[in-house]
């Protein structure tokens, strides 16, 4: 018996894949927009066939994914599917764990459940981690993992991700919260994979910073240097040299004072420490947008810090030279002057955009999807839309939703879109992705560059403004996503390498 109600591609590497995931846990690393989700109907089917009274459970970080991953079962497979949420009672949840066979649900929602006892695990016969590289730290997969292992009585558990990781410890850490035994890799040079890869150019386009939006960054790294310093007599980092400190020292620096002071410590040190680590990751953010996003974005930041009430956002407008930066942007922005990306992405869609395609412009924050969406909108042929997560001020997953069924159906032909539309969604027939800054990781990276050309050939542009973090990170996130290739091949050419304990013996 089979629950598959039409034929699936016959693909050489799905089923060799689907043969290995039959014998034990397993990571599965394939490139995006090559049948992951396939792999997993298969499992599935091959495990409420072998255990009829079973029932599956398939994890995935966000209610929009896991709408999709739904969406692809329920047009393959005749079988009772629930989704598992937090707007639905724990109840009707408990009810639904039981009725059906085939559950989707987010991680959080499962811990929720594990924690109130609302779940029963005793009767799943197979757990699909979507998103398998989240498996580490604190994130819901750890504990929904282990909690399925031990209360399983026919326990067999799939990850899936286009992305491990780029350090060996990392790759480590998941195979062994998901206790995996057997890794399945392909990359897109494989020769079983590369018929069904679609061409994908790759072109980075540099563009010079103006001198007056280049001696505001300086005025900002001014302000930097002076709270670092402050930083420093207080006793704090003070045997760092100030070259080495930047914006990661600071957020590490501010989450052990915090965690001290939430201990019960309430010296002025601390609390000092604590108000200048947040008034340098405010002025490191104000950086950023001046020197890599755009002048309305930065300026919009600032108006936000002047009408902060926090005691940080009081420092920050009493020093003499956060006025004169504020003033010198709005000034400029009356004069018509703006980051050159911004004119940049308006020649490059004039040149390469066409009514009948579609595109992804990925921006780091929502105020840059603001301006590029402002700037944007009056262009011929362009139907652009804001596409951000949820958060205060952001789309419910249901908006998202509907916003993805409207790209694809041609209401809107660009979607300007922040980190949300990165992880694991299919969003079909995009030609062309603009990547508006660099970032340095090369999960985001692989991510980025996996929503265009699914299904036909695409075209990536990344925009690098000189001098700035733009370029350091562009190389950064080349480094690790070469390093990941490098591990990933290793475990390809010693297979043998990977013990049943669930470790990876090269990283041991």
């Amino acid at each position: 018996m089979t629950f598959f109600t039409k034929k699936i591609d016959d693909r050489e590497y799905q089923k060799n894949i689907f043969e290995t995931c039959k014998s034990g846990n397993t990571l599965v690393v394939l490139p995006t927009g090559l049948g992951k989700t396939i792999i997993s109907a298969m499992l599935a089917d091959y495990r409420l066939e072998k255990y009829p009274n079973s029932k599956v459970l398939f994890l995935a970080p966000t209610k929009p994914l896991i709408n999709q991953h739904m969406k692809t079962f329920s047009n393959i497979m005749d079988i009772k599917i629930g989704t598992a949420s937090g707007s639905v009672s724990s109840k009707k949840r408990s009810e639904m764990y039981l009725e059906n066979q085939l559950i989707f649900a987010t991680p959080q929602t499962i811990e929720n459940d594990i924690k109130n006892e609302v779940i029963d695990f005793s009767s799943f016969s197979l757990l699909i981690v979507d998103e398998a590289h989240h498996t580490v730290g604190n994130y819901s997969y750890v504990k929904i993992a282990k909690d399925y292992t031990t209360g399983s009585a026919h326990p067999l558990i799939l990850g899936l991700t286009a992305s491990p990781a780029s350090e060996r410890e990392k790759i480590r850490t998941i195979c062994n919260n998901l206790g995996i035994t057997n890794v399945e890799i392909r990359s897109e040079e494989d020769p079983d994979v590369s018929p069904y890869i679609e061409k994908k150019e790759v072109e980075v386009i540099t563009v010079n910073m103006p001198l007056e939006i280049a001696d505001l960054s300086i005025k900002v790294k001014e302000m930097i240097n002076s709270a670092i310093l402050e930083l420093q007599s207080s006793g704090l980092l003070k045997n760092v040299q100030q070259s080495r400190i930047n914006r990661v020292t600071i957020l590490l620096l501010q989450k052990s004072l915090q965690k001290q002071m939430f201990s019960g410590r309430r010296s002025f040190y601390l609390i000092r420490g604590i108000i200048l680590t947040s008034k340098l990751m405010k002025l490191y953010h104000a950086y950023g947008l001046v020197s890599t996003q755009s002048l309305s974005a930065f300026f919009n930041f600032l108006v936000k810090i002047e009408k902060g009430k926090a005691k940080t956002d009081k420092e920050l407008v009493s020093d003499p030279k956060f006025l004169q930066i504020k003033e010198k942007t709005e000034d400029l922005l009356k004069k018509g002057i703006e980051h050159p990306k911004l004119e940049q992405l308006v020649q490059l869609l004039k040149n390469n955009f066409s009514e009948d395609k579609k595109a992804i412009i990925f921006a780091q924050y929502r105020d840059t999807v603001d301006a590029i969406y402002s700037r944007i909108s009056s262009m011929e042929n362009i139907r652009p839309v804001r596409f951000i997560g949820q958060g205060k001020g952001g789309l419910s997953q249901k908006e998202q939703v509907n916003i993805i069924s409207d790209f694809e159906s041609g209401v809107y032909n660009v979607l300007v879109s922040t980190s949300v539309s990165e992880e694991g969604m299919s969003i079909r027939g995009v030609d062309i992705a603009v990547f508006y800054e660099t970032i340095p990781s090369a999960i985001r990276n692989i991510q980025r560059r996996g929503r265009v050309g699914r299904f036909a050939a695409g075209k990536v542009f990344i925009l690098i403004t000189k001098g700035t973090n733009d370029e350091s990170y562009y190389w950064l996130s080349k480094r690790r996503e070469k390093s990941m290739k490098k591990i990933i091949k290793n475990i390809q050419e010693n297979p043998e390498n990977i013990k049943q304990d669930g470790t990876l013996n090269p990283f041991a």
